[in-house]
Formats: structure tokens, sequence, C-alpha cells
């Protein structure tokens, strides 16, 4: 083969090299970018959530503290 040939041939390698790498960096980012979207989603899901566990315990804690104040008060009728 001459030598020209080779450079050529070599630079459409390169070139085809550097293509690929890149589209696949593409494709990566647009995975990590969907994920990131889903990611931030459940975060605030799990805020959410956590948000309603602690006024459900707050209300549970009322709920007995009334429980316990009701026969104090039912006795001091008496």
């Amino acid at each position: 083969m001459k030598s020209r040939t080779k450079i050529v041939l070599s630079a459409v390698a390169f070139t085809s090299v550097i293509s690929l790498q890149s589209f696949i960096l593409y494709q990566q980012n647009q995975a990590n970018s969907t994920l990131h979207v889903k990611v931030d989603r459940l975060q605030s899901q799990i805020e959410q959530t956590s948000k309603a566990n602690q006024d459900l315990l707050l209300k549970i804690e009322s709920l007995e503290s009334n429980l316990e104040l009701k026969p104090r008060s039912l006795l001091s009728m008496n």
C-alpha cells in the first residue's frame, strides 16, 4: 500500500473512533440526565413521605396524650 493510502485510512479510522466515543459520551449524558430527573423525583417523594410520617407521629402522640388525660379528668369529676 502506498504511504498516502495508509495515512488516509489511519485518519478515517481515527475519526471513526473519535466519532464513536463522542456518540457514546452523548448517550451516557442523556442516560445520566434521565436518571438525575428520576432521582430528584424520588428525593421529593421521600421528603413528602417523611413530612407526612412526622405529621402522623405528632397526631398519634397527641391522641395518646389525650387518652392518658381522660381517665384522670373522669376521676376528678367524682
